[in-house]
């Protein structure tokens, strides 16, 4: 052939826009649909900071107005905070265990208080705790009475619209639990006990010190009485670990994670990342075979391996690693050819070798014998190389 010829080059296809185009487009399909299709979010009940009818940031401004701190009880685990005087503890989506609510009785009788709302049927560590429950029946009388004058400012009688309808509390199983408010003759909605040195109060749902509860001034005139007993500038904590269990409901969206896993353009980057990967993986298939493949290439030998790595230790002026190497490499082959253990020391394994099952022949003893003197002597690069040549024929004749 002439010199002069040269192999036409070979131009790499054109990549298509079409394929990534479609994926964007698919990207934008999904984002709309999803954003389109989501509702509006509920209001989330008992939300601290919830302007709604059932949140609680009017009764957390109040709090922090009055210069108590406020705090939320979360986390892997429910510890009453030590540095509390007063928890509150609404309708839950976790149920308390029996451990939890002996934790919060103890807390409460070592002279703090706590305000629970409810609770219901479902939750019946609380429920045997502190013997109140939910009575789940519904009222309809126009007025409620105070019963005892727990709130000195208040009115005797307060009209029912005032208040939210509200389910009556059983005191039944705790007979030292005094109510407060009452509908009437029908039962209480309000109760207080006393635990040890501290206070529990019981609110029955509706009469919960939440936002459009708070608007009435009759629910506002619970709050000083239950005050009555902390401390000026105490903790007040909200059990927010039971209030919304443990699917993060409630919580503000407050990092990319939080975006990525709650909101539907979240849901959509996923997908479209998701989207974007298979994409680049079927590209990768559609690339072809590699140019050699693991057939067309030949192993290296020992030899190789070993001119190779001694040119990284010297320059490194290290070669202990590749004596080591060589004598393991040596010692593990004739050590399975004659079934003794490859870790004696040379002069125990070559005598190990010539009373092995089968003893090793003189000639390749003695070849065993001059290779590991060999290399406890220290070899340089070149003969290096030479004994682990000298490696390969012995392992190769010994089998």
């Amino acid at each position: 052939m002439s010199a002069g010829l040269t192999a036409p080059t070979r131009r790499p296809p054109r990549q298509s826009i079409w394929t990534p185009l479609a994926i964007v487009l698919l990207f934008g399909v999904f984002l709309v649909a999803a954003v389109l299709s989501t509702p509006p979010p509920e209001p989330i009940p008992y939300d601290l900071d919830g302007a709604h009818a059932r949140g609680l940031l009017g009764l957390r401004l109040w709090l922090e107005a009055l210069g108590y701190g406020v705090q939320r009880i979360d986390g892997l685990r429910f510890n009453p905070p030590d540095d509390a005087a007063l928890i509150f503890v609404y309708p839950n989506q976790l149920a308390y265990s029996t451990d939890e609510a002996a934790a919060l009785r103890a807390w409460v009788a070592a002279g703090n208080s706590a305000v629970i709302v409810g609770p219901d049927e479902e939750d019946r560590a609380l429920v045997e705790t502190f013997g109140v429950r939910q009575a789940g029946e519904n009222v309809f009388e126009s007025t409620l009475a105070q019963t005892q004058p727990l709130i000195p400012d208040g009115a005797a009688e307060y009209e029912r619209e005032w208040f939210m309808p509200a389910a009556l509390l059983d005191l039944s199983g705790a007979p030292q639990a005094v109510p407060v408010l009452t509908v009437e003759e029908r039962g209480a909605v309000a109760a207080v006990q006393r635990v040890g040195s501290g206070t529990v109060w019981h609110l029955a749902p509706g009469v919960d010190l939440t936002n459009s509860g708070l608007q009435g001034a009759q629910q506002g005139d619970l709050l000083p009485a239950i005050l009555r007993g902390v401390p000026e500038g105490a903790t007040v904590a909200f059990d927010t670990y039971h209030l919304f269990g443990l699917s993060r409901v409630g919580e503000q969206i407050a990092t990319l994670q939080d975006w990525l896993y709650r909101t539907p353009g979240g849901w959509a980057t996923l997908f479209a990342a998701l989207a974007g990967g298979l994409y680049l993986v079927l590209q990768g298939r559609r690339l072809g075979p590699p140019r050699v493949t693991v057939e067309q290439t030949r192993g290296r030998q020992a030899a190789e391996f070993v001119e190779a790595m001694a040119n990284l230790h010297r320059r490194a002026r290290e070669q202990t690693d590749l004596v080591r190497h060589q004598q393991r490499r040596l010692k593990f082959g004739l050590a399975r050819r004659c079934t003794v253990s490859p870790d004696l020391a040379d002069d125990l394994f070559l005598d190990a070798l010539a009373h092995g099952d089968p003893p090793l022949p003189e000639a390749q003893l003695a070849a065993a014998r001059e290779i590991l003197h060999g290399l406890a002597r220290r070899p340089g690069e070149r003969q290096l190389v030479q004994l682990a040549a000298a490696i390969d024929d012995l392992l190769q004749s010994a089998w």
